[in-house]
């Protein structure tokens, strides 16, 4: 009887109630659905013994990958955690077990992969390896010809070899400085086979043969010629167009493509047929007209170099650079391009930020102007008429000024720019600031009570304020029943935390209270909240805790006991 009163009393108790969950909706006899498991199927391979590289790569695919298993002839090779990536078999750990000792060998690989619903699918490769019974296969390479003197000339085999022995190349030559020669050899690892042929004489051929061999004593050679001619031309230059230039403008060069197979020097030549050394702000010793002599000119490329000349800081004027090129044999090649160098006569370019507005106390806000000018002299930065900054202008292509903080209105922003020849550019950005149009944020606005006496509780004021401007003042006001609403300051306590004392409310009194902030943007706009009802309501000094007073109780009565027990003794004595 007692337990089913017990069980019955659980059964209606609230926290019989909240031990059940009904957050989530059951879901029931809804069958699961799984997208396809699937798998590819590489193909079988069949390769001789000694190849490497081999592998095979199978690509499964399901939305909840699992795990996986490969088998070799239906015992494990691998296993482990699938994660959707492809499954790669690489084929070489054949030779590392020793299983090719006896051949033709064959080899089944089953993979089969598994998904969370442990539903799986398989496929199988089968791997053959067979003898090695073929020599090496070298792709023939091309003859070569080429002029004496010049480099970068190869000779380049590539080789397919499963089981590599040694190699060697030979050179074989009309010319009877090197009629035979074993030009290098050794043990070969199946790599590919680059040699060098620079540095051969002239009027002559030579056969250059490469021979390989495989452990199996199977072999392959490969002949390549090399003839080499005279060199019968003279130097390769190209021919750059003319160049143009305004005065003091910057960046200009002529580049000439050049090439010979047995350079030997080269020689620029600078001459004007007009000149002009009093225009402009030109110092003599800057302006590049020597002539350039290099006695000892070589190519560092095998397809040519690049002869390049700086031509910035001419005077005004028109020039001929002119190159010549000379090789071993004494021929020679020139050209030649004409130089121009205009007077400036365009003012300083500039191109300045649009106009714009913005809002009272917003920021991030620049005024922009890039310039361009071959021959800068001076500059002036100015807003609403008052100078900011000024001086001499170099190589200075970009000037800015912050725009923020402004008051509201409309503020110009000049900037003047005068360039050697008293050439002027002024340019003006208009920046125009609107009137603060937001309101002061007022939030988290609450009254607080705290005791006073038996019938009334001291009443505050609390409220988070801000404004991009800032803030002027924050009052709350308040009244009871039907007399005049009061007023007072609220005070900052802590960043945008303001706070204000109403004074002393008898209890069951009602207090309407609002808060009004002001911003300190140039509209002074004004945020007034509702007015807001609060009641008064009882309170009492906070007890002092149990766990207090009972130890001081205790103290205070053994206190009593001694004093007593002292007393006593000492009226019997």
């Amino acid at each position: 009887m007692a337990f089913t009163l017990i069980v019955t009393c659980l059964m209606l108790s609230p926290l019989a109630l909240i031990l059940v969950d009904t957050s989530t909706p059951r879901i029931v006899n809804v069958p699961h659905v799984t997208a396809e498991l699937t798998i590819n199927h590489p193909p079988d391979m069949t390769f001789e013994n000694g190849t490497r590289g081999k592998k095979i790569v199978w690509n499964a695919t399901d939305p909840e990958p699992k795990n996986f298993t490969v088998t070799r002839n239906g015992q494990v090779y691998d296993s482990g955690d699938w994660n959707g990536t492809p499954i790669v078999v690489d084929l070489d750990h054949l030779y590392a077990e020793n299983l090719t000792y006896s051949l033709p060998v064959s080899f089944t690989f089953v993979c089969t992969v598994f998904n969370m619903q442990n539903e799986s699918v398989s496929d199988e490769v089968v791997v053959t390896v067979i003898a090695d019974e073929s020599p090496p296969i070298i792709q023939q390479p091309e003859n070569i010809t080429y002029e004496e003197g010049s480099f970068g000339h190869y000779i380049r085999w590539n080789i397919t070899e499963a089981n590599p022995d040694s190699y060697n190349v030979t050179r074989e030559s009309n010319d009877p400085t090197c009629n035979f020669t074993v030009i290098e050899g050794g043990k070969w690892d199946g790599s590919n086979i680059t040699i060098n042929v620079d540095g051969l004489n002239a009027t002559y051929w030579y056969l250059y043969t490469l021979f390989v061999n495989d452990t199996f004593g199977r072999n392959a050679t490969s002949a390549v010629n090399v003839t080499v001619v005279e060199d019968l031309t003279p130097p390769q230059v190209d021919s750059p167009a003319d160049v143009a230039y305004e005065f003091g403008s910057k960046g200009h060069k002529i580049s000439w493509k050049v090439y010979d197979s047995n350079p030997k020097n080269y020689t620029i030549v600078v001459t004007y047929s007009y000149i002009n050394k009093t225009y402009g702000n030109v110092t003599e010793s800057s302006v590049p007209l020597q002539n350039i002599t290099q006695s000892d000119w070589k190519l560092t490329n095998p397809e040519g170099d690049t002869i390049t000349v700086v031509i910035d800081n001419l005077y005004l004027g028109n020039y001929t650079y002119n190159i010549t090129l000379f090789d071993d044999y004494g021929r020679h090649s020139s050209d030649a391009l004409n130089v121009t160098v205009y007077e400036d006569l365009r003012p300083p370019i500039v191109n300045a930020t649009p106009d714009f507005t913005y809002e009272e106390g917003y920021s991030g806000y620049l005024v922009n102007w890039t310039v361009e000018e071959s021959n800068p002299k001076y500059f002036e930065l100015s807003r609403d008429g008052v100078g900011i900054e000024n001086g001499t202008w170099h190589d200075r292509d970009h000037f800015e000024l912050n725009a923020d903080g402004l008051s509201v209105g409309t503020h110009i922003f000049n900037l003047t720019l005068v360039d050697f020849f008293n050439q002027t550019t002024k340019s003006i950005v208009s920046v125009t600031v609107t009137p603060d149009a937001h309101l002061p944020t007022v939030s988290q606005v609450a009254a607080l009570q705290a005791f006073h006496s038996a019938t009334e509780n001291n009443l505050s004021v609390q409220a988070y304020v801000w404004d991009l401007n800032g803030i002027s003042s924050v009052k709350v006001e308040w009244y009871v029943g039907e007399e005049a609403p009061s007023s007072a300051n609220m005070t900052p306590v802590s960043e945008g935390l303001y706070m204000g004392d109403l004074g002393a409310f008898g209890v069951g009194t009602t207090v309407y209270y609002r808060v009004v902030a002001t911003d300190n943007s140039s509209v002074h706009n004004v945020h007034t909240t509702e007015w807001t009802p609060v009641v008064i309501t009882a309170m009492s000094r906070e007890p002092t805790p149990m766990l207090l007073w009972v130890p001081i109780l205790i103290v205070g009565v053994l206190s009593l006991v001694v004093i007593m027990s002292l007393y006593f003794r000492t009226r019997t004595r």
